[in-house]
């Protein structure tokens, strides 16, 4: 990447972060393009060159919050599809729920603005909920998968995907909140344990 690339991505990387700071500070509707761009050392006028108005920026950092989040998932997926049988798909679940609970943990910005926009209506609101389909979407996939290779009983994923993707979600809150039982590293591991048992084929 040449020098005049390299300034522009630092701009932008640089927009980004002050527009989360400014949006989980005072709320997005609070926030002004204004502050956004003082916070990030560049002209007002520089800002609508990296994004069209504070919606655009919001939605760019909507999709750096779910895009490494649905690549995950749908790694997982690939790898499960692998497994030669139920069994060895254990840890692949395992793993999974550990790189997710990494990757919230990296962006626990993000994860605050998700929480505060969600029942927001409009567009910002939208772009959350759209966030939230996309990981329900990737998860009824990985549950439909998992029917098919016998790992669980037939059931109707979508509403079991919902429900999954709620708890964790409920989960994060209390973590974001201060929960002090709640080990991000051991969470993974009860919530797999939770569900798959739940949905463990009938034996006999």
């Amino acid at each position: 990447m040449g020098r005049r690339e390299q300034n522009k991505a630092d701009k932008r990387e640089r927009l980004l972060a002050a527009g989360l700071h400014a949006f989980v500070e005072e709320g997005y509707s609070t926030a002004s393009v204004e502050r956004i761009a003082a916070d990030a050392g560049v002209a007002r006028g520089t800002f609508y060159l990296y994004f069209h108005d504070k919606e655009a920026l919001f939605a760019a950092l909507m999709e750096g919050f779910s895009a490494p989040m649905g690549a995950t998932l749908a790694e997982a997926r690939v790898e499960l599809a692998a497994c030669p049988d139920p069994e060895s798909t254990y840890p692949v679940y395992a793993a999974l729920g550990l790189r997710l609970a990494m990757l919230l943990a990296e962006r626990v910005g993000e994860v605050r603005l998700y929480f505060a926009e969600s029942r927001s209506p409009g567009p910002v609101g939208d772009a959350v909920r759209a966030c939230a389909a996309s990981i329900v979407a990737h998860t009824e996939d990985i549950l439909d998968d998992a029917v098919t290779l016998g790992v669980l009983r037939p059931h109707d994923t979508h509403v079991v995907a919902v429900a999954i993707v709620g708890g964790v979600e409920r989960l994060v809150e209390a973590w974001l909140a201060g929960d002090t039982r709640l080990d991000p590293a051991r969470v993974p591991a009860e919530v797999t344990a939770l569900f798959r048992r739940g949905l463990a084929p009938a034996i006999g």
